[in-house]
């Protein structure tokens, strides 16, 4: 009875917060496609928008698969030059959301005032563009393809490689006849997950595509405009959110079919080496492609964005000060987005860390229905967030009030208020603490808390004397991680934060889309130096742990 009550507990908030919402909108927009409350006809409605939501998605998976499978296999498998700085750019952007690249290509290609066309002379570069969204999304998701691959390249032996050469295939033959027929399925993987991160953006398309001629409008951006218009436009929003929900569903399958059918499983204890091929004469010559490559997409925007930040309105590059620094981080307006999103982000964090624990514990105990409510709790990561944020909107636009015995009541209201961007962050990141927790304790000795109860502890007191130490570390990865993410996030926290009240995410946005770039510069570089402390604290940590 203990364990059913427990089961129950966990499940309640999972169906309450994400199954039903998720119903709830999935019902109304099948609703609206339907009846006869469609304002235009559909094909006016939805082509556009999803024509361009398509390209952008499949131009930035390919240029996320190119440069980041390129990148992966050569660093990975060969003796290429820069190593220190190659591994860290090329996962850079896993820490700095999109928009902020977006704010460093604007500094670059603007075509009146960005860098590269007045050094130049000549108007060559227009970020305001199909191409400047497909170029600034597809080299924020390069890491979605590199990481993978490089997790697959370290499964497979050297040997093969090895081989291929003493059968007389030279250094590019045998790395693109082995390792990446090998490693194919995660690529693909990769790739599929790149097109999702784009097609699901907001920010990028918004700052890029508004003014490009003629302006490029994404879905997302047309959910947003639409619920501008406030209860009018929110049952259009619903239907925009429709071909959202449906790539993100194929996209997710096809990839689960490919990479099983794809999957190659090697004997036990194959891909333990760590030998690289030699490239030879061209090690020089390839490495400084990449390298240009990596500082091209990573480097030269965020040196662009702190130049802008140091830049007098109006000045020369050369008359350079930190005035505007003092006089931004001064404000009131960005001392309380600053604090507000440290509290959301940790709130996010705390409760991403502590279900995501009970969910990895519920599916060890509770069997298939454990390992079920872990799948139900995994699913928000895969949706776009602009259908999670109309979800709950919708779901929660009135106020919900629960009667016990006729005596004690509770009112749910999340409308207008800051808890429901809360609750979307904790539901859409779920997943990172579920698998981050269920991944700790398939690892964690189990003889410690088996000890403490032949010791005479309780169930409790042996899992956190002997148990949670163990997947302490990777519940802090997890926990910082979300931190990061949540308190820099933008799509949902642009549909969701209540009026009058901002978060750093939103308040760049609005000083970049109206008028305030040089503010919203100063704020990106404090953000990208706020990033790489946490990273670097994090990564001493580590090392002293492994010390």
């Amino acid at each position: 009875m203990k364990r059913v009550f427990l089961f129950l507990a966990l499940a309640a908030p999972i169906g309450a917060f994400i199954l039903a919402p998720i119903g709830y909108w999935l019902t109304q927009a099948l609703s609206t496609l339907s009846g006869a409350r469609l304002p235009l006809p559909l094909g006016d409605m939805l082509f556009s928008p999803l024509w361009a939501t398509v390209q952008t998605g499949v131009g930035s998976a390919l240029l996320a698969l190119f440069v980041g499978g390129t990148a992966a296999i050569f660093v990975e498998r060969t003796d290429i030059f820069f190593k220190g700085f190659l591994r860290p750019a090329f996962t850079l952007p896993t820490a700095i959301p999109p928009y902020i690249w977006a704010v460093g290509w604007v500094a670059l290609a603007n075509p009146k005032t960005g860098y590269l066309n007045t050094l130049l002379g000549v108007t060559w570069f227009n970020v305001y563009s199909p191409g400047g969204i497909i170029g600034v999304l597809g080299s924020a998701a390069v890491p979605l393809v590199y990481l993978p691959t490089v997790a697959a390249l370290r499964r497979i032996d050297p040997a093969w490689e090895e081989a291929a050469r003493l059968s007389g295939a030279g250094p590019l033959a045998a790395l693109l006849h082995v390792p990446v027929r090998l490693v194919w399925p995660a690529m693909a993987s990769g790739a599929a997950s790149a097109f999702l991160y784009a097609a699901a953006s907001f920010g990028v398309p918004y700052l890029l595509g508004v003014a490009a001629q003629p302006p490029t409008v994404t879905l997302t951006m047309r959910v947003y405009t639409e619920l501008l218009l406030g209860p009018t436009g929110l049952m259009t929003a619903t239907l925009f959110c429709l071909p959202l929900f449906a790539l993100a569903a194929v996209t997710t399958l096809g990839t689960q079919w490919v990479t099983q059918k794809g999957q190659v499983r090697w004997a036990a204890g194959k891909g333990l080496g760590r030998r690289v091929q030699p490239l030879g004469s061209l090690r020089p010559a390839l490495a400084g492609v990449l390298g240009l490559a990596a500082s091209v997409f990573f480097v030269l925007p965020l040196m662009a964005i702190v130049l802008a930040s140091l830049q007098r309105v109006g000045g020369q590059v050369s008359q350079l000060t930190f005035a505007h620094w003092a006089e931004v981080l001064g404000n009131h307006r960005t001392i309380a987005a600053l604090s507000q999103s440290a509290l959301l982000g940790a709130g996010a964090a705390l409760g991403v860390t502590v279900f995501g624990l009970l969910i990895a514990l519920a599916a060890e105990s509770f069997g298939a229905c454990g390992r079920a409510l872990k799948l139900v709790a995994s699913w928000p990561y895969a949706l776009p967030g602009t259908v999670l944020a109309l979800a709950l909107v919708l779901a929660f636009s009135r106020d919900i009030r629960f009667i016990f015995a006729n005596r004690v009541a509770f009112v749910l209201a999340l409308n207008g208020s800051v808890g429901l961007l809360l609750l979307a962050w904790v539901v859409k990141h779920l997943a990172l603490g579920a698998q981050n927790a269920s991944e700790a304790l398939a690892q964690a000795d189990r003889s410690l808390p088996e000890a403490a109860r032949v010791c005479g502890a309780t169930p409790w007191q042996a899992f956190f004397q002997g148990t949670f130490p163990q997947v302490a570390p990777r519940l802090g990865a997890a926990a910082t991680l979300t931190f990061l993410i949540c308190a820099t996030e933008l799509t949902l926290a642009v549909l969701l934060v209540p009026s009058g009240y901002d978060v750093l995410g939103t308040l760049i946005f609005e000083m970049q889309s109206y008028g305030d770039p040089a503010s919203a510069a100063v704020l990106s570089s404090a953000l990208v130096l706020v990033v790489a402390a946490v990273l670097t604290f994090v990564g001493a940590l580590r090392r002293k742990e492994r010390a």
